[in-house]
């Protein structure tokens, strides 16, 4: 033990007051346990560093180690953990992996004391752990943290497992989903019950009249009376609430049915390296894994309906800027699913109240502990929702957190003394669970839930969907009203689309006070679709917005299945005149795939004022790619210029002439021409319906020209710049087609272009050729402009201008630009004509094929488009940089940009800055500016990326490595920091870092 205390002293550690004593309770191993306590201390590091580490002060054994790795991998707390034997040797391991991967696989280093070792300790200090520089050090372990899986990764495989087994043995029921589901529901319960002693030795004595017993023992042996006797007691501990349905009949706990559990729960014959049940030790898994295996077990169900899991970075977030300045609250979730914000909202809670403080939790009975906790849960934790399966996680879940933190010892001794005191067991004294309503938000009758309830605070992520007319939400849509400030307000007139989520944010209005506080996520279509502008104005009128966070870049670490971006909102009830919130475009940071992190960088948010989006003079969606500079460059090309709706002919109506094509296959006429009833029809799988859509293809369409079939059919795939090409589908007749539009926008002199996909493709044509629904047909009143903009919508200017600035569902699944989009598109108002001539040649050669369109011509037509527009150099580059494909940045593009970031800097300085630049580890790049020659004292290695991130964090101790800034200003110096894509190093940046850094370092 002082072997261990000296060593960390040595690596500037403070002993006492770095490292707390922890007691680690090895599950069935009292012997160990008891070898563990007074030789674990924990040290926890400083958020967002990932380097929390156990040390275990006494030697252990191969077996032992196994032990400690799968409690400390169930535990999920601690990055890292350090072993010591007698011989003074040290060892550091990874924490996170699976027990059953080979051990040294995930040792990082070790120590044994040699010349070579000292050098290594220097590496271990403790600035080291509190900057997360650790893992700059050790960069070349990264690649196995990509590859392991956490513990609750590990443990939906196993359930997933568990439950496809069990599928087979309930082929011929007709609810199999529901039994299946209800069994390993009622398994995991349990197993997470008697992990936490809750059900015990003196539980199985006091109810079946043997302590030794089991769950797991009741399945070996097939005891199905005594399998459902634990059901029921437990369900009667519970408040009859957990098992209620379905029922588990003797016929469904078959010998093959009780075998297959008692495999998974007992860990039999789990040296196959397949982990069992009885690897998981759910008295220390986190409860918030409860929602994880929700959300996979209904991944199916959930995604058809828009529901998301919430990951717990993302409700942490969000909890933590709703309950604020220490408040006690009633807080609400009106789409609760399986509670991960009310279990997060009951952390917090218990935190403010100091209900989680280890001397209050000593100090305490566990009556104490459980009734305090409970009267929390009681007076402060609510919820609303529809699935039954999801309320008794929720409810579940909470029920479990009030044992957080307790002693598995003292538990026990809580329940002996109960049982021997009660003739039936009732752990906890408020009966809380009708706080989580079975019921739906958004109705609207006498008996909605919460009717005359106000709530402080309301948080949630509700559904995505759009509510169909058959939907029982379709009633709130079509006949809620509320009056708000003397206004009343109908919900038919605010929400777009039918957006659910948008319901949501009207209805809960019904539960505020004056100021009651909000955090939601949200599809991000709500803010930024023009379908939804009525509600932007409900929302940004009666709400004051004090964060936005968006979340479009980070959607992968959050969601596994969710296609829609999202925003999370941070909101309050009482607006106010002139509000300002912060907006931040949260990005992946460096290493946010290596170690799951939501990182939100408070040098990158800004404030928006909520007025001019409400006055629509700030578009939300402008924020969404680019920067100031590109919004400028975007402004410029507008002010210099017309709308592309005034250079085209006049529809009867009097609107610019532009349209969208036919669709071949839907529905209506489907269902028409092989008479089928809309009911039959909603019927059929997607399956069926595919094949009567090929059914009705193969009679109105061919593959090739015939007669009666001779007119080309053009799809977005058809589209090459300038021309069209691989057409493979001829039509005839188009009536029989769903809209097929008037004949007119097919024939004649028009435009042809594609409005999906990552870039604008346009066609000049004069021929017949029928289109599809995602190409636009445009006509200009001037014959002889065609050729110029056929041109420049093909250009890169006018994808920047779509791409940066209006294109819908950027970053999405499916990227599309709308008709007034289009309509949109500035064209220069003052043509010089020696360019319009020449680039009317070029495209008039290129329409005709007289040449290809090679990168050669694409360079000299792009370069006239520029000088057309008057864009200045750094303007021409920016578009440039905008569609360089990402790749390893190369010498001689670092070199390009380092010329360039001199040039955009000597201006500002009388003594021109000296820029170096530094390769390293974590393919890091890192360049240095100095001012007044102060880099004189740096090392001339070539090993300098690493010292330079050692200086950079030594000198800014609020630093934390996974967290790095781009930009970070020092005394005469400041440093950019950015992975080595090409795009984070091209000449357009360096205008841009160039003006940050005059700009940061100025104030």
């Amino acid at each position: 033990m002082n072997f261990v205390k000296v060593f960390f002293e040595n690596r500037n550690f403070d002993f006492n007051s770095d490292f707390e004593l922890k007691q680690i309770y090895i599950y069935d191993n009292d012997d160990l346990t008891n070898k563990l306590k007074g030789n674990t201390f924990f040290y926890k590091s400083p958020e967002n560093t990932k380097t929390s580490f156990y040390a275990i002060s006494i030697e252990i054994s191969n077996d032992e180690l196994y032990e400690v790795r799968k409690y400390l991998w169930n535990e999920d707390k601690s990055d890292l953990f350090f072993t010591f034997d007698k011989k003074e040797n040290a060892n550091i391991y990874y924490a996170k992996s699976d027990p059953k991967s080979k051990v040294e696989n995930y040792k990082i280093i070790s120590f044994k004391g040699s010349e070579k070792d000292k050098e290594e300790l220097e590496r271990v200090n403790k600035w080291e752990f509190e900057s997360g520089k650790f893992w700059l050090t050790y960069s070349d372990f990264l690649d196995k943290i990509k590859k392991s899986k956490r513990v609750d990764e590990k443990l939906i495989e196993t359930l997933q497992g568990l439950r496809k087994s069990l599928h087979n043995e309930f082929n011929s029921e007709n609810n199999k989903e529901e039994i299946v589901q209800a069994l390993i529901d009622r398994t995991l319960y349990i197993k997470f019950l008697e992990d936490n002693h809750i059900i015990n030795s003196f539980f199985y004595t006091h109810y079946f009249g043997d302590g030794s017993l089991t769950y797991s023992k009741f399945l070996k042996n097939n005891n199905v009376l005594d399998v459902n006797k634990l059901y029921k007691l437990i369900n009667e501990i519970f408040n009859n609430f957990l098992f209620k349905i379905p029922v588990i009949n003797e016929n469904h706990l078959t010998n093959n049915v009780c075998q297959l559990i008692f495999n998974s729960v007992a860990g039999y014959n789990s040296n196959t390296g397949q982990l069992s049940l009885f690897d998981f030790q759910f008295n220390i898994i986190p409860i918030e894994f409860i929602s994880y295996i929700y959300e996979v077990f209904l991944e199916e169900i959930n995604e058809d309906n828009g529901i998301y899991y919430t990951p717990k970075k993302l409700a942490q977030l969000i909890i933590d800027d709703v309950i604020i300045n220490n408040k006690l609250g009633k807080v609400l979730d009106p789409a609760c699913g399986s509670g991960m914000f009310l279990v997060v909202a009951f952390q917090k809670l218990l935190e403010e109240k100091n209900l989680l403080n280890h001397n209050d939790i000593k100090s305490k009975s566990i009556s104490e502990i459980i009734e305090n906790r409970n009267k929390i849960l009681q007076d402060y934790i609510f919820g609303i929702e529809k699935q039954e399966t999801a309320r008794r996680l929720c409810v579940f879940s909470l029920y479990l957190e009030m044992f957080r933190n307790i002693e598995p010892e003292r538990i026990k001794k809580y329940i002996e003394d109960k049982l021997k005191t009660e003739d039936n067991l009732k752990l906890f004294p408020y009966n809380f669970f009708e706080n989580i309503r079975l019921a739906n938000s958004l109705d609207i009758s006498e008996d909605r839930p919460f009717k005359d309830d106000k709530f402080d605070f309301i948080v949630g992520n509700p559904p995505f969907f759009k509510i169909k007319k058959n939907d029982d939400e379709i009633n709130f849509v079509n006949e809620y009203q509320n009056t708000i400030n003397g206004v009343t307000l109908q919900a038919k007139n605010i929400i777009g689309h039918n957006q659910i989520s948008q319901a949501f944010l009207l209805k809960i209005k019904d539960w505020a006070n004056y100021d009651t506080r909000f955090g939601f996520v949200v599809n991000n279509s709500n803010l930024y679709n023009e379908m939804s502008i009525n509600f932007q104005k409900f929302f940004y009128t009666n709400y004051k917005l004090e964060r936005l966070y968006e979340l479009t870049r980070v959607k992968e670490i959050l969601f596994r299945i969710a296609k829609e971006s999202v925003n999370a909102l941070i909101f309050s009830n009482n607006p106010i005149a002139n509000n300002s919130f912060e907006y931040f475009p949260v990005e992946n940071g460096l290493f946010s795939n290596y170690f799951d992190l939501l990182v939100i960088q408070e040098d990158k948010g800004f404030y928006i004022n909520q007025d001019s989006v409400l006055n629509e003079t700030i578009k939300l969606r402008d924020y969404l790619i680019g920067n100031d500079f590109d919004r400028s460059l975007n402004s410029s090309l507008l002010n210099n210029s017309i709308k592309l709706e005034e250079l085209l002919i006049k529809n009867e109506k009097g609107k610019p002439y532009s349209y969208v094509g036919m669709e071949i296959v839907e529905e209506i006429p489907v269902c028409k021409e092989f008479n089928i009833s809309k009911s039959q029809w909603d019927t059929f799988p997607k399956k069926t319906r595919y094949e009567y859509y090929n059914k009705f293809r193969e009679i109105y369409t061919r593959k090739t020209k015939e007669p009666e079939f001779e007119t080309e059919f053009v799809k977005s795939k058809n589209f090459h710049p300038f021309v069209l090409k691989n057409i493979d589908t001829y039509i005839g007749d188009i009536n029989n087609f769903h809209r097929p539009r008037n004949i007119d926008i097919y024939n004649g002199n028009r435009i042809l272009f594609k409005r999906v996909g990552a870039t604008v493709i346009s066609v000049y044509t004069k021929k017949a050729i029928y289109s599809n629904f995602d190409i636009n047909t445009i006509k200009l009143t001037d014959e002889a402009s065609y050729y110029l903009i056929n041109a420049i919508l093909n250009s890169k200017t006018i994808n920047y201008f779509l791409n940066s600035f209006v294109r819908k569902r950027t970053l999405g699944s499916f990227p599309k630009i709308s008709t007034d989009d289009i309509l949109n598109i500035p064209i220069p108002t003052i043509l010089d004509e020696d360019l319009v001539n020449e680039i009317t040649l070029i495209s008039k050669d290129l329409t005709e094929e007289k040449y290809i369109y090679d990168s050669e011509t694409d360079n000299k037509l792009n370069e006239l488009i520029f000088d057309l527009y008057g864009l200045t150099f750094i303007e021409k580059q920016r578009i440039k940089d905008f569609f360089i494909k990402k790749k390893d940045v190369t010498k001689v593009e670092l070199e390009w940009y380092k010329k360039s970031l001199a040039t955009s800097l000597e201006i500002y300085f009388e003594n021109q800055p000296k820029i170096e630049c530094y390769l390293g580890n974590f393919n890091l790049i890192v360049f240095g500016i100095y001012f007044n020659n102060s880099n004189k004292k740096e090392p001339s290695e070539k090993k300098i990326s690493q010292f330079i991130i050692d200086k950079v964090l030594k000198e800014n101790p609020n630093e934390k490595f996974l967290l790095l800034r781009e930009k970070i200003i020092g005394q005469d110096c400041a440093y950019i920091i950015k992975n080595n894509n090409n795009i984070n190093w091209t000449v357009s940046k360096a205008f841009e870092d160039a003006q940050d850094i005059i700009k940061k370092a100025n104030g």
